[in-house]
């Protein structure tokens, strides 16, 4: 009865708790922009080994070079194409960049920024535990001893600018993977271990170069719009209008900088802007912005939006009678 009720009780919290959240939820605008306010092209250079443990470097590399390559507004200089253009011209591959070498890199390629760094630590271990086998109502009914096999790698990752040959960005990080078997079952090694701890590492490198070099903004055009809490909520998204509709456009500063400048500019067919705006944002605003259609000739018009003076989105709509 006792364990009948606490189910009931965590069903009713449960409801609870989502219908709460849907409540608070503002649903995010279905475009999405990723701007580079500045030229990322990127070339991840060899980076240096300072640990024990032979090839973490070139498993570093390889996984922060991958993991740049997933994310929008970065471009990733070949790595085959670098390293041949290196080896030609008898440029350090690997070791200390030095300012002469940086730029001169970056006139060989083309490519504004310059990712590498040091691998200094690789540290491996085991440990006694155990692992559930079979579990019951919740609860695990049947244990067995198990080792659990874990691998972390600590490493110094810095961002130089191709044009200065400076240090912009230098962080200390650090990941970890592991993996748990049975006692008596035969271990694949730690080198895949040491790969999932890379894939950290090259997760928040990837973090570090967005949210330093690029902005995130949703957005979309609406029939109607209502606020919500802070934000607002679009009703009939859409690109086609009449001549007695308003356009609303929302959007959502999803990462920007706080102090960040928005230009907005509503073009008529012709070129010429029929209506234009200058906003000031901050990481995490809402703004809604409206064009009311009455007077306008029909026809296909654009929206257009920059943030600090790098293009955001064009969007285009139609206007008829």
């Amino acid at each position: 009865m006792k364990d009948g009720m606490a189910l009931l009780l965590a069903v009713v919290l449960g409801v609870v708790l989502v219908a709460a959240f849907v409540v608070l939820l503002i649903p995010e605008p279905s475009e999405r922009a990723v701007v580079a306010t500045e030229r990322l092209d990127v070339a991840v250079l060899a980076f240096r080994n300072s640990s024990s443990w032979r090839g973490a470097e070139e498993t570093l590399r390889g996984r922060v070079e991958y993991g740049l390559v997933n994310e929008e507004g970065i471009s990733v200089f070949s790595r085959a194409q670098l390293d041949a253009l290196l080896m030609e011209r008898a440029l350090g591959a690997a070791g200390v960049i030095d300012p002469a070498t940086a730029i001169e890199i970056g006139t060989l390629t083309g490519v504004s920024k310059i990712v590498t760094g040091t691998v200094y630590a690789v540290d491996t271990q085991s440990e006694d535990t155990t692992m559930c086998l079979a579990w019951e109502n919740g609860a695990c009914v049947e244990e067995v001893p198990a080792q659990k096999y874990t691998a972390r790698m600590l490493a110094q990752v810095e961002v130089i600018d191709a044009r200065s040959g400076k240090i912009e960005n230098a962080v200390d990080t650090g990941g970890s993977g592991s993996t748990t078997v049975r006692q008596g079952t035969t271990f694949g090694g730690f080198d895949s271990l040491l790969a999932e701890a890379a894939t950290e590492i090259a997760g928040q490198v990837a973090d570090r170069m967005t949210a330093s070099y690029t902005r995130e903004l949703r957005y979309g055009l609406y029939e109607g719009a209502r606020s919500k809490r802070e934000g607002y909520i679009g009703e009939g998204e859409t690109r086609r209008f009449t001549t007695s509709d308003e356009v609303h456009l929302i959007v959502h500063f999803t990462r920007t900088r706080d102090g960040d400048l928005f230009d907005l500019s509503w073009v008529a067919p012709a070129g010429t802007a029929v209506a234009t705006v200058a906003d000031v944002v901050d990481s995490g605003d809402w703004r809604l912005y409206t064009l009311p259609l009455a007077g306008l000739a029909p026809g296909r018009y654009t929206v257009e939006a920059k943030i600090s003076g790098s293009s955001a989105f064009e969007t285009p709509f139609t206007i008829s009678p």
